[in-house]
């Protein structure tokens, strides 16, 4: 592989990697990916632990039936991200509304 083909190939993918970053929608399907892993990480460590703990199986049978799991813990910068994203819906919004009453965008 030339060194220039190198070069170009790393540029692709800079280039699309940069634009996967800013896809909003990509950014949301991927954290929500990340989630439904950390839940199935989980509950298969659960599952793993209650076979090799009594105590943890006892204490897991002795629950009600339907009685949620432990909760997964929550992503750091999840809700800020949540936060912006709402922030931002907003002020597009409000974009929206001064276009139209001024007639639209020049």
């Amino acid at each position: 592989m030339s060194d220039k083909l190198a070069e170009d190939w790393v540029a692709l993918w800079q280039s699309e990697l940069t634009a996967m970053g800013a896809d909003r929608e990509l950014r949301e399907s991927f954290m929500a990916m990340v989630s439904l892993w950390g839940a199935a990480a989980t509950a298969a460590l659960g599952t793993l632990r209650a076979g090799h703990d009594p105590a943890y199986r006892k204490a897991v049978a002795a629950q009600p039936p339907g009685t949620a799991t432990a909760a997964v813990a929550p992503v750091p910068g999840l809700a800020e991200i949540e936060r912006l994203h709402r922030r931002i819906a907003e002020l597009e919004q409000r974009l929206a509304v001064f276009d139209r009453d001024r007639g639209g965008p020049d």
